[in-house]
């Protein structure tokens, strides 16, 4: 993995998500945003995404599956969920690997992901 962390942040809130983007490039990392599971897998078919960054409750208003999805496809690609909603933490909805809880600080963020793909 040579060259930039290559970051997939899934998140519903497009406003958080272009921020995060921005502050994610501006600390040399590429970053693609999706606003949704469907499009996260999409985008996931990519095998330069190092690090994935979700939001655990997407649009549908259910707790997304999707970091287990990820981790069923690619088993060493890193993710971290990031949730608002501490009640679904501890159920089976969240693959293993970092959780954040938000209102959370972009330099946290940043820390994780260089964390989590250096592991």
């Amino acid at each position: 993995m040579g060259g930039a962390v290559f970051v997939l942040l899934v998140d519903d809130d497009a406003a958080f998500a272009n921020a995060a983007a921005r502050s994610f490039e501006s600390v040399g990392m590429r970053t693609v945003v999706a606003l949704g599971s469907m499009a996260a897998l999409d985008v996931f078919k990519n095998d330069e995404i190092d690090v994935v960054v979700t939001d655990l409750k997407l649009p549908a208003g259910e707790p997304s599956a999707l970091a287990r999805i990820i981790s069923n496809r690619r088993p060493q690609a890193p993710v971290i969920v990031m949730s608002a909603h501490p009640e679904f933490l501890g159920r089976d909805v969240v693959s293993p690997g970092a959780v954040l809880c938000q209102p959370l600080e972009i330099a946290e963020l940043c820390r994780a992901i260089r964390v989590r793909q250096a592991q």
